[in-house]
């Protein structure tokens, strides 16, 4: 019978120790990981293109703007001139579209032509298994209805909506507010939105984490153009449930 070296016997020894080591790292990993996830006790959503897809809302407004003829302005040029709005940080892309072509009528958004992103209501069945979910987001009073026709409603504890409680984006004191509902330090809060000013920089004055959702309309912005960096950004429900998980 063959006996192992003492070379061989101290291989296999430093092979062990390597092996113990890893797992013990792997192991302080996960627990820092769960750890992190326990701080962050709840998660506050806007909805439009967070949640909604609002470009087709969009694009049948653009419609019905132009429908009469009467300007010399093509959808698509409407569009781009929205765009241009979002990446210099308007308040309303729209009303700075029909600024820059001299346009004085308007016509209401419809909320209601707005579509959940697809695999939306899995993420949020995943999330809800883990965290409290919210919404903080700049709509009307009505639009409860539109979250239970769409089958969401029943992931979120607390529904916070501009034209119900008084406040909106980007006031500091809205998500302050949404503190207090929630009964939760910021520090254990995470905000998830699609614009830097109204969602992402009045999150961070109140001390919430914050994660970009860069897609839709205000997916041109530039952090470093107002010096406005979130904690994370994220392009699709898929990759946010992917970092949150």
């Amino acid at each position: 019978m063959r006996t192992k070296s003492g070379k061989n016997m101290k291989t296999d020894i430093f092979r062990q120790k390597d092996f113990i080591i890893r797992n013990i790292v792997r192991i302080c990993l996960q627990m820092s990981r769960s750890a992190d996830k326990m701080q962050k006790r709840w998660i506050f959503f806007d909805l439009g293109n967070t949640l909604y897809d609002e470009s087709a809302a969009d694009a049948e407004r653009i419609k019905r703007l132009l429908a009469s003829n009467r300007y010399p302005v093509t959808e698509a040029d409407f569009t781009a001139q929205m765009r241009c709005g979002a990446a210099n940080f308007a308040p309303s892309p729209f009303t700075y579209a029909r600024e820059q072509f001299g346009i004085a009528e308007s016509v209401p958004y419809d909320p209601n032509k707005e579509i959940l992103f697809a695999g939306t209501a899995q993420m949020l069945e995943k999330l809800a298994a883990e965290y409290r979910l919210g919404i903080l987001a700049n709509q009307p009073a009505d639009t409860r209805r539109r979250l239970l026709r769409d089958g969401i409603l029943r992931f979120f504890q607390i529904c916070l909506l501009s034209d119900a409680e008084g406040y909106a984006k980007p006031d500091p004191a809205f998500f302050a507010f949404a503190c207090q509902k929630a009964d939760c330090p910021p520090q254990e809060i995470i905000m998830i939105g699609d614009r830097l000013e109204n969602d992402i920089a009045p999150a961070q004055q109140t001390g919430m984490q914050t994660v970009w959702m860069r897609q839709g309309l205000h997916a041109v912005q530039k952090p470093q153009k107002i010096a406005i960096f979130p904690d994370h950004t994220v392009h699709s429900v898929q990759e946010l449930c992917g970092l949150l998980e």
